[in-house]
C-alpha cells in the first residue's frame, strides 16, 4: 500500500513518526542559534591583525556555507583577498601575512584538519569554529584564537542544522578582524526576519495559507535546479546543501549572469521528461536592474522549454537579513519534501558509508 505523508504536514506527531532525531526543532531554532553564537563569540579575544594580506576560510559542507555566504553578502565590502577551501590543501601563498580561518563542526573533519596543519607550517595566523575535539584541541595547543560552539539550540545535533552556529560565528569572527561589518543589529534583523519567515510557514500552518508546504509539493519527484545571484547566492547553495542532505534529492544550484553564458543551452538535450524538471528563482529588490531584468528573462526562457518555475521574493531589508530569510524558507521546504518522501532527513547513510570506507571518525 502506497502512503500518503501529504496528510501527515499538518500533524507534530505524525511527523515525529518520521523525524526521529527531530530535526524540525532544529530548523525552528536558526534565530535563536544565531543570536546564541554571536553572544558568544563577542567573548573571545581577537587580536588586531594588522598585517593581514589575505584571508582562507576553510569547511566543508555545512562547516563551510559561512565563507559562501561572506562571499556573496559581503563582496563590495572586502578590501583584501577572501579564498575560499573546500579541499585538503591551502594555496600556495599563503604565508604569515594570511589568516586561515578553519570550521569544522565535528572538530574531526579530515580535509579542515589539513588546512589548519598548513597553515601552522605555513607561519600563517589561524583561529578555529567548531565542536570541539582535534581542531580546536589543536587551536588550545597554538594559543590561536577559537569559537568552540555549544550547541543549545541544536536538539537534533546534526552538524548540517548547526547553521546558525557555523554560519554567523564566521560572520562574527571576520568582523571581528576586520574583514567585514557584522554587528548585533544584523543579528537582530535576522533573528526577527527568520521569526516572521517562520510563523508564516511553520507545521501549524495548512497547505491552503503555507507557501512552503506549496512549494514542497510542487517539488515532489522533480529535479530541482536553484537560480540566485549576487548576494543570496552563498545562501542558494545552503539551501541546495540541505535539500541534498535532509530530502535526500538530487539538485543542483546556479548563479545569475554565469549560467546565461551556458545553462539556457543545455536544456534540450538529453531526451527527459521536461515534467520533472523544476526551477527555484530567488528574487531580491535589492540585485541591480540589470540583474532582475536577467532573472526575468532567463525565468521565460525556463519556462518556454516547458519547465515549471517559482519565483520566491524575499522582503527584508538588508542584504544579510535576505539571505538568512532565503535560508529559513528553503530549509522548511527540503524538510517538508523530506516527510513527503517519507524520509528521515537526520541519517546520512552514504556520507556515512564514505567516511567508514576512508577510515575516517562519523562526526557525531
Amino acid at each position: 500500500m502506497t502512503i500518503d505523508y501529504k496528510d501527515i504536514l499538518d500533524l507534530r506527531d505524525g511527523i515525529a513518526k518520521i523525524d526521529k532525531e527531530n530535526v524540525l526543532r532544529s530548523i525552528e531554532l536558526l534565530s535563536e542559534q544565531c543570536r546564541h553564537s554571536w553572544e558568544d563569540v563577542e567573548k573571545i579575544h581577537v587580536p588586531v591583525y594588522k598585517d593581514i594580506k589575505a584571508v582562507v576560510m576553510c569547511g566543508m559542507g555545512g562547516s563551510g556555507l559561512g565563507a559562501r555566504l561572506i562571499e556573496s553578502v559581503y563582496a563590495d565590502e572586502i578590501k583584501i583577498p577572501l579564498i575560499r577551501i573546500n579541499d585538503y590543501d591551502l594555496p600556495r601563498f599563503v604565508d604569515k601575512n594570511t589568516l586561515v580561518i578553519c570550521s569544522s563542526y565535528s572538530g574531526e573533519t579530515e580535509e579542515t584538519l589539513s588546512n589548519a596543519r598548513q597553515a601552522i607550517k605555513a607561519g600563517a595566523k589561524w583561529m578555529a569554529i567548531g565542536g570541539g575535539n582535534t581542531l580546536i584541541a589543536m587551536a588550545k595547543e597554538a594559543k590561536v584564537p577559537f569559537y568552540q560552539i555549544t550547541p543549545s539550540y541544536n536538539p537534533c545535533n546534526q552538524p548540517r542544522m548547526a547553521i546558525g552556529y557555523s554560519v554567523v560565528g564566521q560572520l562574527s569572527l571576520a568582523h571581528k578582524v576586520g574583514l567585514i561589518a557584522f554587528k548585533k543589529e544584523d543579528v537582530d534583523l535576522i533573528f526577527n526576519t527568520n521569526k516572521e519567515v517562520l510563523n508564516k510557514i511553520k507545521v501549524e500552518i495548512g497547505e491552503r495559507k503555507n507557501e512552503a508546504k506549496k512549494l514542497a509539493l510542487k517539488m515532489k519527484n522533480k529535479f530541482v535546479f536553484y537560480i540566485s545571484a549576487r548576494h543570496l547566492v552563498g545562501a542558494m547553495h545552503v539551501v541546495n546543501n540541505q535539500n541534498n542532505e535532509n530530502a535526500k534529492t538530487f539538485t543542483m544550484d546556479f548563479a545569475i549572469p554565469e549560467l546565461n553564458h551556458h545553462l539556457m543551452e543545455g536544456l534540450s538535450h538529453p531526451p527527459f521528461e521536461i515534467k520533472n524538471l523544476f526551477a527555484f528563482f530567488a528574487d531580491s529588490n535589492l540585485y541591480p536592474d540589470k540583474i532582475r531584468k536577467r532573472l526575468r528573462i532567463t525565468k521565460d526562457i525556463v519556462e518556454k522549454h516547458g519547465i515549471d518555475t517559482y519565483v520566491y521574493q524575499v522582503k527584508s531589508e538588508k542584504e544579510i537579513s535576505q539571505a538568512f530569510e532565503l535560508i529559513q524558507f528553503g530549509i522548511y521546504v527540503n524538510f517538508y519534501l523530506a516527510i513527503l518522501y517519507g524520509q528521515n532527513p537526520a541519517p546520512l547513510p552514504w556520507v556515512d558509508y564514505l567516511k567508514n570506507r576512508l577510515g575516517q571518525p562519523l562526526g557525531k
